[in-house]
């Protein structure tokens, strides 16, 4: 194992929350899928309007961020555009409606994370960093029923090395002893590294497109689940 990731130099060990505590990814799938139901029959033929939606999520990004407001927005966007402004009205609304069953989803945590969470806790401080709407994101942290386990909770606009470092800087956290888990390479693992700190590796089955990167030079520690956790770390391989 690189001795970037030895598991005993941390003192404080972060989380992100979507797709690593709890489900998120599979609901923006879904969504698109059924996105592509209702648009696709008023699209001119030859228009994938997945493709669009993609493009379109992409573009607003440093406009509205992340999250399902942001998501909501570039799905009403994507309508009109691929399809010249022909979508029904009735469309639209079946599309915020589906936003709006969303942003009310229950939360359901992914298997071990209470228990991960609570033997990590025994031997390391814990936080919390994830990115995207703040009403949304706190929402779900609270109404989770882990938010207990954290020490300090961050919701940001982006997660990029600024932010870290920003972020570990207010909380008196030194990014050397940092370790960062995450189910992202390029939001949770390379810019932590690049501020000095570490990351452990836990895939989701289902990765949002924006989210993959095909090559890279960070080093990092891979699990197969987060219950393989608390072992890695009381271990170091």
């Amino acid at each position: 194992m690189p001795e970037a990731v030895r598991a005993d130099r941390f003192e404080v060990v972060g989380f992100d929350a979507d797709d690593t505590l709890w489900r998120s990814e599979d609901d923006f799938q879904q969504a698109e899928a059924m996105f592509a139901e209702l648009v696709a029959p008023h699209a001119p033929d030859g228009i994938d309007v997945l493709d669009a939606l993609h493009a379109t999520e992409a573009g607003n990004i440093a406009i509205s961020g992340y999250g399902v407001k942001a998501f909501a927005l570039s799905m009403v966007q994507a309508a009109v555009t691929a399809t010249s402004g022909r979508v029904p009205a009735t469309v639209i609304g079946q599309l915020v409606d589906h936003a709006h069953d969303l942003l009310m989803q229950p939360v359901e945590l992914l298997d071990g994370v209470p228990e991960t969470l609570a033997a990590v806790g025994r031997t390391h401080r814990l936080v919390l960093i994830t990115k995207g709407d703040l009403v949304h994101q706190t929402r779900k942290i609270r109404t989770s029923g882990i938010e207990h386990h954290f020490e300090h909770v961050g919701v940001v606009l982006e997660k990029d090395p600024d932010t870290y470092r920003r972020t570990l800087q207010e909380w008196s956290v030194d990014p050397a002893t940092f370790l960062f888990v995450g189910n992202s390479v390029r939001s949770d693992m390379l810019p932590v590294i690049e501020i000095g700190g570490a990351g452990v590796h836990v895939p989701y089955h289902v990765t949002w497109a924006h989210e993959v990167v095909r090559d890279h030079d960070g080093d990092f520690a891979d699990l197969g689940s987060i219950r393989e956790l608390p072992g890695w770390l009381a271990g170091g391989d």
